[in-house]
């Protein structure tokens, strides 16, 4: 370096103020004024390493030489921030100028292996360095005071020039996040939904969002993921890796209110898949989105490993106030979307619910029309699966069968096609008619196999059931489970039900499960449940109606008869009475008139014409007097005292007065006397006259069937009457003759009743009086065309006197 005067230096230092404080560019004016110092021959190379990429490298930004040949360090972007002893960086932290000498060399040396001779000198201020003013030489040369006073001035007029670049930079930089901030807070409130403001993040003019993927948590009210937006991802793999990485640190970001930067250089406990993260990324940043004390969710960014992203790190002070700020701008939005989306489902919801209470109140009105059990299931299973109802297709209801103790398959239905017609005031009655013929078809147009199906199916008690399925069943309300948990009760049920999940329904009454409705419940939640829980409420009670309505059908059917047969009764008591009287009137004499037609028949020879007269007068004598003798003993008060009596005896004994005439008419009579029979309290000459009656009966039914087929059998037996409750004798007699005529199966036990030429018509009334003057019970089990089984049950013990005969 050549000596200059005041003169040289002022004019130098002239020019560099002219320079530096041009409005060209910065790289610009550092190229004028490493050219100007070499022209006036500071040095033969001159350079400008500057610090870059927020202060960790020191880059070679500017170079001129005036003839000098040296070979500099390239690329720019391939050092790392030297040690602070390297004599070129040293000046970064003494701020003095540094010699440098080619003896001395670093593993991290900028020039490599070739380090010329110079001088290093700092750009700095107050508050920073900004790089190093290098002045290059093939030979060692020195420098007096007052020259690197000069340099030192120079370097601080390159210093102010950089300053001034930096700061112009950032205020840009300022204002461009400003008009971001302002354009993204437009779009957020002018945007319906956050998806479409997130999706422009990428166009956005900051670096910070260009070169990065991102993902968009949006929680629900319980901060749990509801949905969850992403871009940027180059494909599935990358972005499965990110969705990793974002769950590890899921946790982590419901407690921090702040930005989380998350890098390689991050002293916090990160767990193993960040290891493959860092390979394609360079950091992961967190916004906590947070509105009302409340976290709405999380906006992640995942900066590309490229150098425009390693640029950013570490975020300054203004990169997170630019996030923070656009964390609050998208947190008010979701909370206003969120609020937003919630009103509109809440009027969805409040005119569906409006919807399904008036359908709910036409249904339950549908119900009240139902006459009869079967109807009123049939319209609930309706309205369950029809699509203007509860949407619960397709839906089976089961009845629990005691006499069997399973579950029988009932009625199956599915939505029909056609919705009804919508009602109007002067044809409300008609629409009503409409619904019910609706709902009702949901039963009745179900295939013909599946109907198959549903008629084979049954179901063992509930005990062996899933505890899932028998917890919904003893909670007595509707409620839904997987279907799994009812499909297992039946392999069938599984073509029947379909669906992930089903509602079941139990039908209670007064307390007691009387059956169960199985239907399909993907397409309703719980507060549709509630809904279904009222109407199969009252569906229950209109079963409960139903079922009272029948029963009181029943009492008033049962009440007319016995209505119409007490009527009967006083008829016959009054034919009964004139009866008795005309047979005391009629006896005396006939008495006398046997006695004498008797006496004239033995006298008259048995040769004459006479004699067979007088025959013929004798038997129709005899047949008045058997009708006299029946209707005096049906109305003679009947006996009140019971003996101890071997009922199987008495049974033997009776069957031995028809031995004659059983071989006669070629009647196999066979008997089945059980030996457990206890001795029974009763009369045992009315209970002969009973079986003489029954036998007797048997016997005449025989003369229309073959010879070769007559049979009649006699058994007994003991059994326990749960309905009285006290051990009780049987005595059966069954024969296989021409039985009864369906007509007249009601009339047997109606006294002079009778469909013999030769008949009284008092033989059975007599059997029943003296049988329910015993406390017992006789019935009639006939089989038209095939014979007649009578059966008579009696107490082996009487607590109480003999009924009174009316």
């Amino acid at each position: 370096m050549k000596r200059m005067d005041s003169q040289q230096k002022y004019d130098i230092l002239t020019k560099i103020v002219e320079i530096s404080s041009s409005a060209s560019q910065i790289n610009e004016r550092l190229t004028q004024t490493a050219h100007y110092l070499c022209v006036k021959d500071l040095a033969p190379t001159i350079a400008f390493y500057l610090l870059q990429r927020r202060g960790r490298r020191l880059i070679l930004r500017i170079a001129a030489d005036s003839g000098g040949s040296l070979q500099l360090p390239a690329p720019p972007y391939s050092y790392k921030l030297p040690l602070p002893d390297d004599p070129l960086c040293k000046p970064l932290t003494t701020m003095l100028p540094n010699s440098l000498d080619p003896d001395i060399l670093h593993a991290d040396d900028l020039f490599r292996t070739l380090r010329p001779h110079g001088w290093s000198l700092p750009l700095a201020d107050e508050n920073q360095a900004y790089g190093t003013m290098v002045l290059l030489n093939p030979t060692p040369f020195a420098i007096d005071n007052d020259t690197i006073l000069f340099l030192q001035i120079i370097c601080r007029q390159i210093t102010l020039a950089l300053r001034s670049s930096i700061l112009k930079n950032r205020a840009q930089q300022k204002v461009r996040r400003l008009k971001f901030l302002h354009q993204i807070g437009a779009q957020l409130n002018a945007s319906k939904d956050v998806q479409s403001v997130f999706s422009q993040l990428p166009n956005s003019a900051l670096t910070f969002f260009s070169h990065s993927a991102s993902i968009l948590h949006v929680f629900a009210s319980d901060q749990s993921p509801a949905k969850s937006i992403d871009q940027g991802f180059s494909n599935a793999k990358q972005r499965e890796l990110v969705l990793q990485v974002s769950r590890s640190q899921a946790n982590r970001a419901k407690f921090s209110s702040h930005p989380l930067v998350i890098d390689k250089t991050s002293s916090l406990p990160l767990s193993t898949v960040y290891q493959h993260f860092f390979s394609q990324f360079c950091a992961h940043i967190i916004l906590p989105l947070h509105s009302q004390n409340r976290m709405v969710g999380t906006l992640e960014f995942f900066l590309a490993d490229k150098p425009q992203s390693r640029d950013l790190l570490p975020l300054e002070k203004e990169d997170l106030e630019l996030l923070e700020i656009l964390a609050v701008h998208m947190a008010a939005t979701l909370e206003r979307t969120q609020a937003q989306d919630q009103l509109s489902s809440a009027n969805q919801a409040s005119l569906l619910r409006t919807r399904q209470l008036t359908l709910s109140h036409q249904m339950k009105n549908a119900l009240l029309t139902a006459d009869t059990p079967k109807e009123t299931i049939r319209l609930t299973l309706g309205a369950l699966v029809s699509n203007e109802g509860f949407t619960c297709s397709p839906a089976l209801y089961l009845k629990f069968q005691e006499d069997k103790n399973s579950w029988q398959a009932l009625h199956y239905a599915t939505a029909p096609d056609q919705a009804p017609t919508a009602p109007d005031n002067v044809k409300e009655r008609n629409h009503l008619k409409t619904l019910t013929n609706h709902l009702l078809e949901a039963s009745a147009q179900v295939p013909q196999e599946i109907i198959k199906v549903v008629a084979e199916l049954k179901l063992p008690k509930l005990d062996t059931a899933p505890s899932r399925f028998q917890q919904a069943v003893a909670g007595k309300k509707p409620i839904i489970i997987p279907t799994d948990f009812v499909t297992v009760l039946h392999p069938k049920l599984k073509s029947l039900l379909p669906g992930q999940k089903s509602v079941v329904i139990p039908i209670s009454s007064q307390d007691q499960l009387k059956g169960l409705i199985l239907a399909n419940a993907d397409h309703i939640n719980m507060q549709d449940l509630s809904y279904i829980t009222l109407f199969t409420d009252a569906a229950a009670l209109a079963l409960d109606n139903t079922q009272l309505y029948q029963r009181l059908q029943n009492s008033l059917a049962s009440l007319n008869n016995a209505q119409s047969r007490l009527a009967q009764s006083e008829k016959l008591m009054a034919l009964g009475e004139m009866a008795t009287s005309i047979a005391h009137e009629i006896k005396n004499p006939l008495v006398s008139i046997g006695g004498f037609a008797r006496r004239l028949h033995k006298k008259i020879p048995d040769q004459s014409r006479e004699k067979t007269y007088s025959q013929i007068i004798t038997k129709e004598i005899e047949r008045l007097e058997e009708i006299v003798n029946n209707v005096l003993s049906f109305s003679r008060p009947e006996s009140k005292r019971f003996e101890p009596c071997d009922l199987n005896l008495l049974i033997k004994e009776t069957i031995a007065l028809f031995s004659r005439e059983l071989k006669n008419q070629e009647i196999n009579l066979k008997t089945q006397l059980t030996p457990e029979m206890r001795v029974i309290e009763c009369d045992g000459n009315q209970l002969k006259q009973v079986l003489i009656n029954l036998i007797n009966n048997s016997i005449q039914a025989m003369s229309g069937t073959p010879t070769d087929d007559r049979q009649i059998l006699v058994r007994t037996s003991c059994y326990c009457d749960l309905k009285e409750q006290n051990e009780r004798a049987l005595v059966e007699i069954e024969d296989n003759g021409n039985g009864i005529q369906k007509q007249f199966i009601h009339d047997i036990f109606n006294p002079f009743f009778t469909t013999k030429h030769e008949g009284t018509g008092l033989g059975l009334p007599i059997c029943h009086r003296i049988i329910l003057n015993h406390h017992g019970d006789i019935r009639i089990q006939n089989r038209e065309g095939k014979g007649v089984k009578v059966s008579i049950s009696l107490p082996f013990n009487h607590k109480i006197q003999p009924r009174p005969t009316i």
